[in-house]
């Protein structure tokens, strides 16, 4: 289709000018020469010498012409050579001569006295060729490819085609220039940037923060098209030689082992003390990698981790916090490649401050609701122990240790079959958390010591920091 087209607006372009009547329904590219705008140039994209291809045209379209088609002759200047193995159609209307190498051609139509003579040149453009190479200064933040020859884009050259103009014995050079540069790569990179030039580069965009190297070995390459339409390409390998720092964590109970939350090094990790975090390294390219934890306040764990083992997942446990607004930890993580670059990643762990709260009732009556009383929430409590009484001072129940393993008090005497009668019960805490808060029972009863409080507040009832010491009693209410 396109060269029906392409026919169809050479006819009309000539038949408008009322001249020249060589077409062709191959070439790729026309224009007129410099002497004469009824002889033109004929451009062929082929990667042979002989594409070339031109029919002459009988302009009166009576027919029963002679063809007698003429090569140009370099020694004599002028058309004397005679071609043979041409075509004529069956009326006579035009003939076809291929397989033509680069030069003129004329063609001379004969019927009686009458005369028709034209002339067109073939340029068979198999000269264009691109090499595109690395540029000797990439280094581990910029990486650019270049072509060789460095052709602008705006900059002519000459082709090899000479053409002569009979009449004024002058010569003329048909130039070039390349039109378009049209950049690529595979595996396809979001950073690449495809300028319409000779050049082309990934990293170093001051407009583009987040540009960085492949992480992975890729392909480049460039379509570079002449100003007559013809193309031709090139592709170099890159090996890639940048990093790509990243991970993934999950936090994990420590007493059961148990995954409890999982994310990316794009989400939100908040949590309560202890928080143990394990890592998954996600780094692409790399070949050592460093972890720098952000905690220096626990002696027991080691802030940073250097290693050569990619599969290798570091855990590490944050601790204390900050009363009311909790602390925040900063991870980085660097990763560096076979070839020394360096990639790193920043990451906030969030660990939240004390909390802990009671019930004001419960009703241990086997019916499967609140029939323990227990802490409803705490987070980050680094020591626990309650002790509960009933109403004449006897001991019912106790606890001293890790608060994520007290069971609750479920209404019996002592962990025995007997059970506790419904009634007020006081309880006496000596909570700290992470975050050094000292809880005990000052926000639990109006007056403090062995003050007994007939009804509570139905609700959950926070336990506060006590910074004057010595401790009061919390009331509970049993329901059977």
């Amino acid at each position: 289709m396109k060269y029906k087209y392409l026919l169809l607006l050479l006819t009309l372009v000539l038949s408008l000018n009322g001249f020249a009547q060589i077409s062709s329904a191959t070439a790729d590219f026309f224009e007129a020469t410099e002497y004469s705008d009824s002889d033109y140039v004929f451009v062929f994209c082929s990667d042979t010498e002989d594409a070339g291809q031109l029919r002459a045209n009988d302009s009166t379209n009576t027919g029963s012409f002679e063809y007698t088609w003429y090569t140009f002759d370099e020694s004599t200047n002028d058309f004397t050579t005679v071609l043979t193995g041409f075509t004529i159609n069956n009326d006579s209307t035009n003939s076809t001569v291929t397989n033509l190498a680069d030069g003129g051609y004329k063609v001379v139509l004969t019927k009686g006295t009458e005369q028709q003579e034209y002339i067109a040149w073939v340029y068979n453009n198999n000269d264009l060729t691109i090499d595109i190479q690395l540029h000797p200064d990439n280094d581990c933040d910029f990486l650019a490819i270049i072509t060789d020859p460095y052709l602008q884009t705006t900059q002519s050259f000459e082709t090899p085609l000479s053409y002569y103009h009979v009449d004024s014995s002058k010569w003329y050079t048909l130039e070039n220039k390349i039109s378009k540069y049209e950049w690529s790569s595979n595996p396809e990179w979001d950073s690449f940037n495809s300028y319409n030039g000779p050049y082309t580069s990934i990293g170093e965009d001051p407009l583009d923060n987040d540009s960085e190297l492949p992480t992975e070995n890729t392909i480049f390459s460039v379509v570079v098209t002449d100003r007559f339409g013809c193309s031709v390409d090139d592709d170099v390998d890159y090996t890639a030689i940048e990093t790509d720092a990243d991970f993934s964590w999950t936090t994990v109970d420590s007493k059961t082992e148990e995954i409890l939350e999982s994310g990316n090094s794009e989400s939100d990790l908040l949590g309560p003390a202890p928080l143990r975090v394990r890592f998954t390294n996600e780094s692409l390219n790399g070949k050592d990698y460093v972890w720098f934890f952000g905690d220096t306040l626990w002696s027991d764990d080691i802030d940073t981790l250097k290693t050569s083992d990619f599969l290798e997942e570091p855990e590490h446990t944050y601790y204390y916090t900050v009363v009311d607004s909790g602390k925040t930890y900063t991870l980085r993580m660097y990763s560096t490649s076979e070839y020394g670059c360096v990639d790193s990643i920043f990451f906030d762990i969030n660990i939240e401050p004390s909390v802990i709260e009671f019930p004001n009732v419960f009703t241990p009556n086997d019916d499967a609701i609140n029939d323990v009383f227990k802490v409803t929430d705490f987070k980050s409590i680094r020591s626990f122990s309650i002790t509960i009484f009933n109403r004449a001072g006897q001991l019912v129940h106790e606890y001293e240790g890790d608060v994520r393993d007290w069971e609750g008090w479920d209404g019996t005497v002592k962990n025995s079959s007997r059970k506790a009668p419904a009634g007020n019960y006081f309880f006496v805490v000596d909570i700290t958390g992470w975050d050094n808060v000292h809880y005990d029972n000052d926000k639990l009863s109006s007056g403090g010591g062995s003050q007994s409080q007939e009804t509570g507040n139905e609700g959950d009832t926070p336990v506060g920091d006590n910074q004057g010491g010595g401790k009061s009693f919390g009331i509970v209410r049993l329901f059977r």
